[in-house]
């Protein structure tokens, strides 16, 4: 799978999730025959992190939007 992620420090807020995270997500959402043969994260959101993915056998292909985990060390300040 083509695999693409913006790099980001390791304390930033939006962190990427694995090729392989997304390979899961792709077979949860679509099937477990579905398979995604590129991943191409997009920048410009605040909070989500958002990919571009192609499945095999597919011709057009689809955003997935991750949000972050809010545990309570990493929630916005709200002040």
């Amino acid at each position: 799978m083509g695999f693409r992620s913006i790099p980001r420090d390791l304390h930033a807020f939006q962190q990427p999730v694995t090729a392989g995270d997304i390979q899961r997500i792709g077979q949860r959402a679509f099937g477990n025959a579905a398979r995604v043969t590129s991943a191409i994260e997009l920048g410009g959101g605040m909070y989500n992190t958002t990919y571009r993915i192609t499945l095999g056998g597919e011709t057009e292909p689809v955003i997935l939007r991750v949000a972050p985990s809010l545990s309570v060390s990493s929630r916005p300040s709200t002040s």
